[in-house]
């Protein structure tokens, strides 16, 4: 019910580094945070739903590369420990992706880098119940899928739920019981290449947009529930480099798309645009000179993480590598207008390891 905006961060001070999950106020203002570790581990948070069952409020489900793979935080930032207790040993490999069902039941399916459930053998896409029990009646052990980056649900009142990933099958429609869908049979055309970002379009259609690192068309599509093109989404020779994330935007028939790529149909585009549902680029959204990384001078300064403000804005959070947004130091995450220009009354504010982080501190 708040405006505040959930992250995880690689908060850095001279105590040394932590990985963390912080509670924003919408000025950038740090209202409680969680540390995740703080050893010399990669326990990168890679995922972050909010609960949806009736009762929960602003509880949060975090993934990641940490122990057991996913916990869950009440509001005020304590761990679950039914949650806890009944995930055990979790995960035996990160967690990518976090989505609760569009059935109302308060369950949720989780997709990652994962081959065991509590010591058992599952698919590296499963469903939870909200207590943190496995679901059994999702293929039993899971979805048979490896190497899972995105899930999301099909749309409109489907239970259908969406995996993209790095391994065969790259893309996939999956039935509430696990099985691949066959009504219609889903036949993706992103082939063998990885698929790192999936969004329903949720305008009636049943079409999804996909992102990530395929050619033709190159790095993001619009798909029909069979798995080509819808025929008016035309992106030419799209992309320069690989699309990481993808979110709608408040406007009908709008989309964002944020990644490591420089350029789209030729013309500069630096790790951010919007798009309409024809393909083409919304002008009003103007970012100058983009995301960049003066650090890295190959790459684009990646956008890793795109989110709608819900407030009403329209504004738009993005995180990611960047150092600089349009020439200004803006590093790991800020929050843009809906024209493009940065939202200047938002300014990270984080502590960590006894001492007060900055924008400059946060690299996740």
């Amino acid at each position: 019910g708040s405006n505040d905006v959930w992250i995880g961060v690689l908060a850095s001070t001279s105590n040394g580094a932590v990985d963390r999950i912080s509670r924003l106020a919408s000025t950038g203002a740090e209202q409680f945070g969680v540390d995740i570790a703080t050893d010399n581990t990669d326990n990168a948070v890679r995922a972050i739903a909010i609960a949806v069952e009736g009762g929960a409020v602003d509880e949060l489900y975090v993934g990641g590369d940490f122990s057991e793979g996913i916990l869950r935080l009440n509001d005020n930032g304590t761990l679950d420990g039914v949650f806890d207790v009944n995930v055990g040993d979790g995960f035996n490999g990160r967690v990518t992706s976090i989505v609760p069902a569009a059935d109302g039941s308060g369950d949720i399916y989780v997709g990652g880098n994962f081959t065991t459930y509590q010591g058992n053998p599952v698919g590296a896409l499963v469903r939870l119940d909200d207590d943190g029990t496995l679901d059994a009646g999702f293929g039993g052990t899971g979805a048979t899928v490896s190497n899972v980056e995105s899930v999301a649900m099909e749309g409109g009142v489907s239970t259908n739920v969406y995996s993209g990933g790095t391994t065969l099958p790259t893309l996939e429609r999956w039935t509430s019981n696990g099985m691949p869908d066959m009504s219609p049979d889903f036949m993706p055309s992103v082939g063998i290449n990885p698929v790192f970002s999936v969004t329903p379009a949720l305008d009636g259609s049943n079409d999804i947009y996909v992102g990530g690192g395929f050619t033709g068309p190159n790095r993001i599509d619009r798909l029909t529930n069979v798995g080509i093109n819808n025929g008016l989404f035309i992106v030419g020779t799209g992309f320069d480099d690989d699309v990481f994330s993808i979110v709608r935007a408040e406007a009908a028939n709008e989309i964002y798309a944020g990644g490591d790529f420089t350029a789209y149909l030729g013309n500069a585009a630096n790790g951010i645009i919007r798009l309409n549902n024809l393909g083409d680029r919304v002008g009003s959204f103007v970012v100058g000179g983009g995301f960049d990384d003066p650090r890295d001078a190959t790459s684009a300064g990646q956008v890793a993480s795109l989110a709608l403000a819900t407030d009403g804005s329209s504004d738009l959070f993005v995180g990611g590598g960047f150092t600089r947004y349009n020439g200004v130091e803006i590093n790991g995450l800020t929050r843009l207008n809906a024209d493009g220009s940065l939202e200047n009354t938002f300014a990270v504010r984080i502590s960590a390891n006894g001492q007060d982080c900055n924008n400059d501190s946060i690299r996740r």
